[in-house]
């Protein structure tokens, strides 16, 4: 009776984690697009550095992770928007320092995002 009541409780668990693996790799895409839209962002309104090369790979990367995430159009945008307005709220002065955290991070980011 107690191996049955274990078999049962094994297999819960494994029906458990191959239901929630497709919503965890969702979130992973999630928070790469993140990621990579502030990397963007960050390019426009503060003018980082970005080659040609580097723009291609990050709008490859940008339409992979939008894909795996599951987001549709609409909540694509409205994550794209929270990005702006948290990196506003963080001030674009400070996110713009070209010696401040966010620059180095930037340059770190996109260089292992593109390389």
């Amino acid at each position: 009776m107690r191996a049955v009541s274990i078999s049962r409780g094994l297999v819960a668990v494994a029906v458990i984690a191959l239901l929630a693996t497709p919503v965890a790799a969702a979130e992973d895409a999630r928070d790469t697009l993140r990621t990579l839209y502030r990397i963007a962002l960050s390019a426009d309104m503060c003018g980082f550095p970005m080659q040609k090369r580097q723009a291609e790979v990050l709008g490859k990367a940008i339409d992979k992770a939008l894909s795996e995430s599951g987001l549709d159009e609409d909540k694509a945008e409205e994550l794209y928007r929270s990005i702006d307005t948290g990196l506003e709220a963080e001030g674009w002065e400070k996110v713009c320092a070209q010696k401040g955290d966010w620059a180095r991070d930037y340059r770190a980011i996109l260089a292992a995002r593109t390389e």
